[in-house]
């Protein structure tokens, strides 16, 4: 939740950033000799900016990607608490009506039997 947050933060900072840097049409008149150096805070807060979206984007695609992979214990219990079934699935691999476990094997199920879901 912090990472959405502070990524949204960084989207908004940028877009600001990126509105004032326009000029208007109008050039202001510089003399010849100095050439227009960019403030520090414009040279190096943008490239900062968008180091900052770009690892925190990174941080959380692997955090997400590591998330779906990992190996979770699944229970199936059906409607009568008589049969249940215990199998190990990714994350990732369980939806609402199927999954696939580590092994290979592609499980269906109907909507009346429950999930119970343990990580390891």
């Amino acid at each position: 939740m912090l990472i959405k947050l502070l990524l949204t933060l960084a989207v908004i900072i940028m877009g600001v950033l990126l509105l004032a840097k326009r000029e208007p049409n109008a050039k202001a008149i510089t003399p010849v000799n100095v050439p227009a150096m960019p403030s520090l805070w414009r040279r190096y807060g943008m490239r900062g900016a968008f180091l900052l979206l770009g690892l925190s984007l990174l941080g959380y695609s692997v955090w997400y990607w590591r998330d779906q992979h990992k190996v979770v214990t699944v229970t199936i219990v059906s409607p009568a608490g008589v049969l249940s079934g215990v199998y190990k699935a990714r994350k990732g691999d369980i939806s609402e009506a199927k999954m696939v476990t580590v092994e290979g094997v592609h499980i269906r199920f109907s909507n009346a039997e429950r999930l119970e879901i343990l990580e390891d």
